[in-house]
């Protein structure tokens, strides 16, 4: 894969869940070289150390001109997410000055770049490409066929009690923690952001057509299988399965034929990710609909930190597994091995 060398810009976002895509590509990724991140609000530094305090040579800084200075770049990410999808105010005038020094755009938003007449005259006046992510699967068409039935390996399910809890991030962890123990491994992305790190095999699922949602996950997986043929798959899940305005995994959890799942919970998190009014499920709860709905076991949990301190998450820990008697993690702090070496455990059976 031929990396292009990218700023991501998450301008008012990256200390908070809505810089989602940004967080994603300082912890991986494998299309871009991430050279730098840009928000005016917070103090330049080291974007790892910044996210959660791990140093990854990726600086941040606080305005777009210094870092194109500071760093040989042909790309512009937009690495911040909003409510239905459209640009954030005042990106516009980011992605003017992006375009105008020569530089491709990438976006995962609904609202479509290379759709706006302004953006897209500066592309052709400036020679520049202008990638929308969930323009790529727009018109994406593959019919479920069972096929699925032939892929042998274990395939795990990543589901949240919320959208914006670190589905996506413990996935990753997982894949990389079997890789270095020698195993063949994969995540099927769902989202954009997946597509951006440079995952091989995946669909943004909330860019098509729901007739072909299923089919495009279980395409996914029989491409993995044809591949590379891994021994894990984990699915990358998307919003909640009890979230109002985010809902997903139904599609996820059903196609993909899974063999168990693992939830993903922010303990201490006040409410539902954008709804003050709506306080966060049971994790019980969401355990049993997805019980219910695949009649596989949960195989572990993943904690979010937020608002948590280190005594908050020893005790959350032990009641989650009293409660589940399955392997609980913080990942940021303690890695994946528990997790790791229980799925190890599953596939030798």
């Amino acid at each position: 894969m031929n990396k292009k060398k990218a700023i991501v810009y998450a301008d008012r976002f990256f200390n908070c869940a809505d810089g989602k895509t940004a967080h994603g590509l300082v912890r991986y990724s494998k299309r871009f070289d991430i050279e730098c991140v840009v928000d005016s609000t917070i103090s330049e530094g080291d974007a790892g150390e910044i996210l959660d305090g791990v140093k990854r040579n990726i600086p941040l800084f606080n305005d777009l001109k210094k870092a194109y200075n500071k760093v040989k770049v042909n790309t512009f990410i937009i690495g911040a997410v909003s409510e239905g999808g459209v640009l954030p105010k005042d990106y516009d005038k980011a992605v003017i000055w992006a375009l105008e020094n020569n530089l491709d755009i990438v976006s995962g938003l609904h609202q479509f770049i290379s759709d706006d007449p302004v953006f897209s005259k500066l592309a052709i006046k400036y020679g520049c490409n202008i990638i929308d992510v969930r323009k790529i699967f727009r018109d994406h068409k593959r019919f479920y066929t069972g096929e699925i039935k032939n892929v042998k390996s274990k395939r795990i399910a990543i589901i949240g009690t919320d959208s914006a809890v670190g589905k996506r991030t413990i996935a990753v962890m997982i894949n990389e923690e079997l890789k270095k123990r020698g195993r063949k491994t994969d995540m099927i992305y769902t989202g954009q952001t997946g597509w951006m790190q440079g995952w091989p095999h995946g669909i943004v699922l909330d860019a098509m057509i729901n007739d072909f949602i299923s089919g495009g996950i279980e395409g996914a997986i029989l491409d993995s299988w044809k591949d590379i043929k891994p021994e894990f798959m984990f699915i990358e899940g998307q919003g909640s399965l009890v979230h109002p305005f985010f809902p997903g995994g139904y599609e996820i959890l059903a196609a993909g034929k899974i063999d168990g799942f693992i939830l993903v919970d922010a303990p201490n998190r006040p409410h539902m990710d954008g709804f003050p009014d709506y306080p966060m499920p049971d994790p019980k709860r969401v355990v049993r609909i997805a019980e219910l709905l695949t009649e596989k076991p949960l195989v572990g949990i993943g904690m979010n930190r937020e608002n948590m301190d280190k005594e908050k998450i020893k005790n959350v820990k032990l009641n989650l597994k009293n409660i589940f008697n399955v392997p609980v993690i913080e990942p940021l702090s303690e890695g994946v091995s528990e997790i790791v070496e229980s799925l190890e455990e599953i596939n030798a059976r």
